[in-house]
């Protein structure tokens, strides 16, 4: 097998959302002063890397990322739709916890079967069908080594597709803010298969704590 792509998967830095817990989805909020100093870690993190390519999803705090990510690469940032956050439908801006509290028959279901959509938005299945044809943009393109900026719920999907999970075991991988993966695509023929050479790598953000 030959390596024909390296991946970086990066998770936004956090926002005023993200710090008191509350669940945004497709709330389109700026990073905050935090996930700034965060991203500027991380880009200093990644900075001797040789990125040819940035995709990002279309939401604010996943393309300031990938634009703080970029001072040190000064390329053109490629958005892809497919890969915006999760549809939090009716939790979108409410307290994670409360919701656990109020409703704990309903998360457990939720949290076990990604089939089950959250009421008035996704499920995880749909997260996971949605990122795959980004993900083949990604494989089709000419670079050999991407960074994507995402989001939790999108990146486990993306991950997933990579590595041709099923989206239960795929939704389990945590990635914290600010954090990166590393992937390794090798190409056997005409299939791709992806070795996860680190996961929600975060040493840089230790000065943050």
């Amino acid at each position: 097998m030959k390596l024909k792509k390296t991946i970086y998967l990066v998770r936004h830095g956090m926002t005023a959302y993200n710090e008191d817990d509350l669940l945004q989805g497709r709330i389109d909020l700026p990073l905050s002063d935090r996930g700034k100093k965060e991203a500027k870690l991380l880009s200093e993190t990644l900075k001797h890397e040789n990125i040819d390519v940035i995709f990002h999803s279309p939401l604010k705090r996943a393309k300031q990322t990938a634009e703080i990510v970029n001072q040190y690469h000064n390329l053109e940032l490629k958005e892809i739709a497919c890969f915006t956050e999760i549809d939090m439908g009716d939790w979108e801006g409410q307290y994670y916890f409360d919701l656990i509290k109020k409703n704990k028959e309903f998360h457990r279901t939720w949290f076990t079967d990604p089939e089950v959509s959250i009421p008035g938005g996704e499920s995880f299945c749909q997260v996971y069908a949605r990122v795959k044809p980004g993900v083949a943009e990604v494989l089709a393109c000419e670079n050999s080594s991407i960074l994507i900026a995402g989001h939790a719920a999108a990146n486990r999907g993306i991950l997933g597709a990579l590595l041709n999970m099923k989206p239960q075991p795929a939704r389990l991988f945590r990635m914290k803010n600010g954090a990166y993966s590393k992937l390794l695509v090798y190409k056997n023929g005409e299939n791709f298969r992806t070795v996860v050479d680190s996961w929600n790598n975060s040493t840089h953000l230790e000065a943050l704590a």
